[in-house]
């Protein structure tokens, strides 16, 4: 008995919800409904948007990409293909580039904006990935 009093107050008190969303979805009590514009014709210009609906904000320039030097010939693989390494890591923004006791250290973050740091040997071997 106890069970079907709950389930039917619950049931009740889901009916409001519907109008309340409605109202909500509309703009308030005696509001119209707004207007949702139709798609446009596939690519290309669409229809304007709504005015009160505001454009997405610009997004931020990339950073340039790090400057290579050509002297690195006299180790196994190039600062380049350390970088290019990396990437295949999850390194998405390059900030820093060294060598330090015969490994690539490549720094910058990662696609969910955390710092990431990869080690890369002279053979091409990733040896640590580490994320902060």
């Amino acid at each position: 008995m106890l069970t079907r009093r709950f389930v039917l107050t619950a049931c009740l008190g889901l009916v409001p919800t519907g109008s309340v969303m409605a109202q909500a979805l509309s703009g308030g009590i005696g509001a119209p409904p707004r207007a949702v514009p139709p798609p446009g014709p596939g690519p290309g210009p669409g229809p304007a948007p709504a005015p009160d609906l505001a454009p997405p904000p610009p997004r931020a320039p990339r950073p340039p990409a790090p400057a290579y030097d050509d002297d690195d010939g006299d180790y196994g693989i190039s600062r380049r293909d350390a970088v290019r390494i990396a990437r295949r890591r999850g390194v998405v923004d390059v900030e820093n580039v060294s060598r330090r006791r015969g490994v690539w250290i490549v720094s910058g973050i990662d696609d969910e904006g955390d710092g990431i740091r990869v080690v890369v040997n002279d053979e091409g071997y990733v040896v640590d990935v580490r994320r902060d």
